[in-house]
């Protein structure tokens, strides 16, 4: 039985050949440690998944086409509406603030500015139920990340006199 090499083809075995090299990069990563899941673990599987997907499309590339959207004719998306554009654009300013915002302000102390600003001022949503979600997040990130699972969280004044009390 002999393949017929279509673009198609050639496009899924590029990807094939991109998995199989991640997945062999991977490899080398330690899967298990003292301490249970290691770094090689996430990436192995993932990897080796992908593999096999594009295996499959190289194999049968009758299966990533859609026929229902083959056959339909392409519906055009409307232009964004002034609230949408307006949404957009907090978040875009938001994501700068995420990166700088916590480096001078502190991990609970941006997380509540941020949440307020999402939730509340763009989203509409409750200014109650924001606030909560906001010092919500900050607490999980400052206490769970922080303290507990030893991850580098920037801390300001407000975040340390609250790991005092878990001390």
């Amino acid at each position: 039985m002999l393949m017929r090499i279509s673009t198609e083809r050639i496009v899924f075995l590029a990807g094939l050949g991109v998995a199989l090299l991640f997945f062999w990069q991977s490899v080398g990563l330690d899967a298990w440690s003292i301490l249970g899941p290691g770094p090689g673990l996430f990436p192995r599987v993932i990897t080796g998944f992908s593999s096999v997907v594009a295996a499959l499309l190289v194999a049968f590339p009758g299966l990533a086409k859609n026929t229902a959207a083959a056959t339909s004719e392409p519906e055009a998306e409307p232009e964004p509406g002034p609230e949408e554009r307006r949404i957009f654009r907090i978040y875009c300013l938001a994501m700068p603030f995420l990166a700088i915002g916590s480096a001078y302000l502190g991990f609970i102390l941006m997380s509540l500015i941020l949440v307020m600003a999402l939730t509340w001022f763009a989203e509409r949503r409750c200014w109650r139920r924001a606030l909560v979600y906001g010092v919500l997040c900050g607490l999980v990130g400052v206490i769970g990340f922080g303290q507990f699972l030893g991850a580098s969280v920037p801390a300001a004044e407000l975040d340390r006199v609250i790991l005092r009390f878990l001390h």
